[in-house]
C-alpha cells in the first residue's frame, strides 16, 4: 500500500468515525440536531476527499 492509499484509508476511517459520533448523538434522549448536521457534514467532506484520492485507477480512469 503506497502513501496515497494510506492517506485515503485514513480519510475513510475519519468519515466512519464522524458518522459514528453523529449516530450516537441521534440516539440521545434530546439530540443536538446542529451537532448531528455538523458531524454528518464533516463525514461527507472526508468521504469526498477519500473518493478523490482513492476513487480513481492509477491510469486516471474511474473505478
Amino acid at each position: 500500500m503506497d502513501f496515497t492509499d494510506q492517506m485515503a484509508a485514513k480519510l475513510l476511517a475519519q468519515s466512519v468515525q464522524q458518522l459514528g459520533l453523529a449516530m450516537n448523538e441521534t440516539l440521545c434522549v434530546e439530540p443536538d440536531r446542529a451537532l448531528v448536521r455538523a458531524l454528518a457534514g464533516q463525514a461527507q467532506e472526508a468521504l469526498a476527499e477519500f473518493l478523490d484520492a482513492y476513487g480513481t485507477e492509477r491510469s486516471g480512469g474511474p473505478v
